[in-house]
């Protein structure tokens, strides 16, 4: 008998428990405590992943961590009113990834050398080679082109090649080399749409298709570096590895061991209130 009534108690306790406890949503970019804006600092995942962060009348405000599974910081994002204003992403070692706010976009390689850099404002864009010197600068319909060395291999602006004092070669099978201080600079078929700039010492930098503007540049051992196709682009690691994806107006980050980083608040579950 008194092992039934224990029985009986363990249950009615359990009932109290479920009925006190407080049912968290997401939805639409608010979050809801028994269908009610919620306030506080709450605890959730997105995929795999913990985040913390706090909640003014349902909207994020302030300062959210993600955290990688092993406990390092994955990423920090700072919200005004729900807005995300400000956001840094890291590699597991702590080295900043990506650090984007409403001017600008930079990205990073593990060893702390920048890889890309966007002003959202002018849209310029410039991605660098691996010992920081500009590589590529792009804004509207001017862009330049320089070697590992800083020497400028190809500029135009305003849709206008301009003359940097290269001469183009004519080789007997009819392709073209662009020539400059007896260097290669470049490598053009016979047709002129097809070719490859070349680093100072002869390897492929830049390889581009005029005819269906696909376009890649490659680190100094063949990997690929960047692919764009004028549209949707990547960014890759040394190892080959997507580290930004951009196809439309939807892009991804990628840790340097493929994981995928969300910072986006589409899938949060096991929400809890910290206090």
């Amino acid at each position: 008998m008194k092992k039934i009534l224990s029985v009986l108690l363990l249950i009615f306790v359990m009932l109290l428990s479920a009925c006190g406890e407080v049912k968290y949503e997401f939805i639409d970019g608010f979050l809801y405590a028994d269908g009610k804006e919620a306030s506080g600092t709450f605890e959730f995942k997105l995929g795999k992943n913990k985040v913390k962060g706090n909640f003014v009348n349902g909207l994020p405000d302030g300062l959210f961590e993600e955290y990688y599974e092993d406990g390092s910081i994955m990423a920090k994002d700072a919200y005004v009113g729900g807005k995300n204003v400000a956001e840094k992403l890291y590699y597991k070692n702590g080295q900043l990834m990506v650090f984007s706010e409403t001017e600008a976009l930079r990205l990073f390689y593990e060893n702390g050398n920048i890889v890309m850099s966007v002003n959202l404002q002018t849209e310029e864009t410039v991605v660098y080679h691996e010992n920081g010197v500009p590589l590529m600068a792009i804004l509207g319909n001017s862009a330049v082109i320089f070697n590992e060395n800083n020497e400028m291999l190809f500029r135009i602006d305003n849709g206008q090649p301009v003359d940097l004092g290269a001469t183009l070669n004519q080789l007997e099978d009819g392709s073209y080399e662009l020539v400059k201080d007896n260097k290669v600079l470049a490598k053009i078929d016979a047709n002129g749409q097809i070719g490859t700039y070349l680093y100072s010492t002869g390897e492929p930098l830049m390889n581009f298709n005029s005819s269906n503007n696909l376009s890649e540049i490659l680190f100094k051992d063949g990997t690929v570096l960047f692919k764009s196709d004028g549209t949707n682009f990547t960014l890759n690691y040394k190892d080959g590895k997507p580290l930004y994806e951009a196809k439309g107006e939807n892009w991804k980050f990628f840790s340097n061991d493929g994981e995928e980083i969300i910072s986006n608040f589409d899938n949060i579950t096991d929400i809890k209130k910290l206090d």
